[in-house]
């Protein structure tokens, strides 16, 4: 089972000759995805967007890996788990940018980092059993303020 909607931060600019520019941005709504035991492969998308420093939800993971990279202050994607998972993939894919993930489980008990998969990949990727409910997850630029479009993908 899965749902997924994606939405994109929108910047709105007035101007006026008698008032100064005013700039207000949309805060990046989060996507859902519910998953059970058995489910294909499930996508959403988005764009790395932020300033806020991620070592600020959590300088360290769970396992002792740092938290690196900026996003938004609100998780980018919630994924809920209707089951326990012996083994889940959160893979990001940004074609070749620097990208951060942070993955903080149920009840803010757990938190998993990663900056890069492997020496080859700069994308981040969390492989690890998975406890049934609702996990958080932001997906982060290395670079300050970095914007890159990216799809993140969940597999069993």
């Amino acid at each position: 089972m899965f749902k997924s909607t994606t939405f994109k931060s929108t910047a709105f600019k007035l101007t006026s000759l008698a008032l100064p520019l005013v700039l207000a941005t949309a805060a990046q709504a989060a996507s859902e995805m519910r998953l059970a035991l058995g489910f294909t492969a499930a996508q959403a998308s988005g764009q790395t967007v932020g300033s806020f420093g991620l070592a600020n939800i959590a300088s360290r993971d769970s396992s002792g890996e740092f938290c690196l990279g900026y996003a938004d202050r609100s998780p980018d994607h919630v994924l809920t788990l209707e089951q326990a998972f012996t083994q889940l993939t959160i893979a990001v894919d940004s074609g070749g940018a620097d990208t951060t993930l942070l993955i903080q489980g149920p009840n803010d008990s757990t938190v998993r980092c990663n900056d890069n998969a492997s020496r080859h990949s700069r994308d981040a990727q969390i492989q690890d059993p998975f406890a049934e409910g609702t996990y958080q997850v932001w997906v982060g630029s290395f670079e300050q303020d970095g914007r890159h479009r990216y799809s993140l993908k969940v597999t069993e």
